[in-house]
């Protein structure tokens, strides 16, 4: 008889059976919250995403995550259904097929073939299905912001918890506040004004994605499989995110058919308080400081 790794047995009692071991996948990070296993099972193939406790409560992207937006990870592993649901509705791009989840513990969805999406690969195509994707996500304004099924705070709480956040994540990297670079950036917080907020993927990266043939068209799809770390937040946090992730050619597309659905917004007084705050989330792993505010 298989068994699902690291489940109870009350905890496997409503999942498709198994029809052979599951095979673990090594982590891509040192840090991964997650550790993943292929499971083949009579329902078809699945991905299971079972939550590693120790390595999160050390994350300061969840760290991060959860003292601003209140995000509520690992226990918001228990709304992944929703989210799955939200994602199908608002985006544009292929996500897996949810099966199951528990909070705190896993997430069990089916598996989608094809080739993972590396950041020396990328095709213009995907590029495009990304900033359609981000495009429509992007219509679904909110005036709170928060997690994403439940956002909470107004648009006034947003300079305060921003800047109280970020004196949290410099204490946790031991960085000193009299850095003039880090008190430049917090002094700063306080002018920020946001009064719209979308849905966001925080640790939006290639590694989030695969691209796969769906369909009859054989056309090469960029396919989201990561999607835990979706929240309510400011517009320009996420473009400011894009623009690290994607080449300066990538960013120049991205941004003319974002701009199709969307006039594109002022970033000046906004970005170097949300490269500190994704400098201090670890987003890309860089270490300098003062390098990560130059690359854009």
């Amino acid at each position: 008889m298989f068994t699902y790794p690291q489940l109870t047995a009350s905890e496997q009692a409503g999942l498709p059976k198994l029809i052979a071991q599951p095979l673990a996948i090594p982590n891509k990070f040192e840090d991964s919250t997650h550790q993943l296993f292929y499971c083949p099972t009579d329902h078809g193939d699945m991905i299971l995403k079972v939550c590693n406790q120790a390595t999160l409560e050390a994350s300061p992207f969840w760290l991060g995550a959860n003292h601003l937006f209140a995000a509520d990870f690992p226990d918001s592993l228990a709304n992944m259904h929703a989210t799955h649901y939200f994602l199908k509705k608002n985006g544009t791009l292929t996500i897996p097929d949810f099966v199951a989840a528990s909070a705190r513990r896993f997430v069990l969805s089916h598996f989608i073939a094809g080739k993972d999406a590396e950041a020396e690969q990328i095709t213009d195509q995907w590029v495009i299905q990304l900033a359609e994707h981000i495009a429509t996500l992007h219509q679904c304004i909110n005036r709170k912001w928060g997690p994403l099924h439940a956002p909470q705070f107004s648009a006034t709480q947003w300079p305060g918890r921003l800047h109280e956040t970020l004196v949290y994540l410099v204490n946790q990297h031991g960085m000193l506040m009299t850095d003039p670079l880090v008190s430049q950036v917090l002094a700063h917080t306080k002018n920020i004004r946001e009064t719209e907020f979308v849905p966001v993927m925080l640790d939006l990266r290639w590694d989030q994605f695969r691209c796969s043939e769906l369909g009859d068209s054989g056309k090469h799809d960029l396919v989201l499989i990561d999607i835990d770390a979706f929240v309510i937040a400011p517009r320009p946090l996420d473009l400011v995110l894009l623009e690290y992730v994607l080449t300066p050619p990538q960013w120049a597309l991205f941004k003319r058919h974002y701009m199709q659905k969307h006039a594109w917004p002022d970033l000046h007084a906004q970005k170097p308080c949300y490269q500190l705050l994704l400098f201090l989330m670890n987003i890309l792993g860089e270490r300098d400081l003062s390098q990560w505010m130059q690359r854009i």
